[in-house]
């Protein structure tokens, strides 16, 4: 197979990303960030992303077979060069890790076949996928694996992906499932025959070596590159440094001098988790959205924020005034990147009501909240924290990612990546949720992942295994939180389209209310205007 080719070519490979292809090139370095989460991981706290991909069967005669599927992802696999390539470090971490082609990958590694006892069910289903979930990437391989699983009830399969956060981020994320995702049923009943691969020869230690002594050289000239290009704009160098430096100090007093408050929630985790999972229609969200002037995204926010209390006082918490603090990340990933991998992210806080409340007023909390972020720079000074890094020698840094990972700055992470809104198929069968697991830093043992895809809110919840052993409870949870605020949302638009006909059948333009309503509800936040 060309993929188990291995080069009789004893020269050294540059570190220069020559033959790049989409930021995938051999050689390349991993970024500050993308380091980062090299250094954070540990046996308790594992630092790769995955996704649960569940699929109905295919329709007609098409059928899925795990040998055909094998032979469409290698097919494909020249549009991912990263795929193949692994981690090396150099001597003495004189400089950042550097990707290479892995002149041993063997593509029957990192695709598996599994099987539930028929019929499996989705509690056996995500048991199984915190089974494989729950174990750390070989670094000594390319840092990803993806399993087939079938034998689930109504003759559905499953597609459980993993792949290390040094390697991807979570919008990258969707473009690699387009790898082996179709948007048409019939897409891949041709398969191509593979693309020829022959492995870049891998650097030698002395020439790591001497391409980082001289990344380290040439750092001051890129800096001073940096501020020659800064001199010669600024006016547009003076608003950055403003941007910058109010994001700065609002991340540092909010967030580093100000610690998030103690919650079970903020547990050791251990090195298991468990992961369960729950889908919400979209168009409920939007009509939630619409009806009180917000964005989906906050609507996600303030039911992640009821379903948390909700499970607290489960577990007998008190939530009377108790605020937690997520973590969101947002992408600055620019449209022209969208196929690159590596991670473009900065991360906001934002604290979140635990307490029992009119949903309606914590949805108002939640939009003031993201409006706040949004205007005070929070993102931007965030992304310049992250882009120090760049200057900072590889054994410094790794403290400064040690450091980060272990202070308490927030209670919980909430992720939400938007995906394609129109059917999708893996050899004919169609997608029917694609649900995100996401990793749990030191003392944190709970964390919500959200993927927008077909229609779909698709929500994971991502646990330690002990910490948490009822996390099963959380789904029902969300579902209740999303009803009572689509109850109030349905009031609002019923209030407001019977003030819209009056209007209309009124000559004037005008009408007086009727018992019931009242013309402050076109003001109020709760009669379907934004809450800002």
């Amino acid at each position: 197979m060309a993929e188990q080719e291995r080069s009789d070519v004893d020269g050294e490979a540059t570190a220069d990303g020559s033959g790049d292809t989409g930021g995938q090139g051999h050689g390349e370095r991993l970024s500050s960030l993308d380091a980062a989460f090299l250094e954070m991981e540990s046996p308790t706290r594992h630092m790769h992303v995955g996704g649960l991909f569940v699929f109905d069967p295919p329709e007609g005669e098409r059928t899925f077979s795990f040998s055909a599927f094998l032979e469409l992802v290698r097919s494909r696999l020249h549009l991912l060069p990263r795929y193949r390539q692994h981690i090396v470090t150099p001597p003495w971490q004189l400089g950042a890790p550097v990707w290479v082609d892995d002149p041993h990958f063997d593509l029957s590694y990192h695709v598996r076949h599994a099987a539930l006892p028929a019929p499996g069910n989705t509690a056996q289903l995500t048991e199984y996928s915190t089974r494989i979930l729950s174990r750390q990437l070989d670094r000594q391989r390319p840092l990803w694996e993806l399993y087939v699983i079938e034998g689930l009830e109504h003759g559905r399969l499953a597609l459980l992906g993993k792949t290390h956060h040094a390697m991807i981020d979570g919008l990258a994320g969707i473009d690699i499932a387009t790898v082996v995702l179709d948007v048409a049923p019939d897409q891949s009943d041709e398969v191509p025959d593979p693309q020829p691969w022959t492995p870049n020869p891998t650097p030698s230690t002395t020439r790591l070596a001497g391409d980082a002594v001289r990344q380290l050289a040439t750092s001051p000239a890129h800096l001073v590159e940096s501020v020659g290009r800064l001199a010669r704009t600024p006016s547009t160098a003076a608003k950055r440094a403003f941007a910058v430096g109010a994001g700065v100090s609002r991340m540092a007093r909010s967030n580093l001098v100000k610690p998030a408050p103690r919650s079970e929630l903020n547990q050791p985790p251990g090195s298991y988790r468990r992961f369960e999972i729950q889908r919400i229609a979209l168009e409920d969200v939007k009509a939630i959205k619409d009806a009180f002037g917000t964005t989906v995204n906050d609507v996600i926010l303030a039911t992640v924020a009821d379903t948390t209390g909700r499970y607290l006082r489960h577990r007998g918490a008190r939530t009377e005034g108790v605020w937690l603090r997520a973590m969101v990340p947002v992408s600055t990933r620019q449209s022209s990147e969208q196929h690159h991998l590596g991670n473009r992210v900065v991360s906001v806080f934002v604290d979140l009501p635990m307490f029992e409340m009119d949903p309606v007023e914590r949805l108002r909390i939640c939009h003031d909240a993201m409006s706040q972020v949004k205007s005070s720079h929070a993102a931007v000074g965030a992304g310049f924290l992250l882009g120090l890094g760049e200057f900072a020698p590889p054994t410094l840094h790794a403290m400064a990612s040690r450091i980060a990972v272990n202070t308490r700055m927030f209670n919980f992470l909430v992720t939400n990546v938007p995906g394609p809104q129109l059917p999708i198929y893996c050899m004919g069968a169609r997608l029917l949720g694609a649900f995100p697991f996401t990793p749990l830093a030191a003392n944190h043992s709970y964390g919500v992942g959200v993927t927008s895809l077909d229609g779909w809110l698709n929500f994971g919840f991502t646990a330690d295994y002990d910490a948490l052993p009822d996390i099963h409870e959380v789904p029902a949870m969300l579902v209740s939180a999303v009803e009572e605020l689509q109850a109030s949302a349905a009031a609002v638009s019923e209030r407001a389209a019977r003030l819209a006909a009056r209007r209309r059948r009124s000559p004037t333009g005008g009408v007086a209310p009727a018992p019931g309503d009242s013309e402050v509800a076109e003001t109020d936040p709760s009669a379907g205007t934004s809450p800002g």
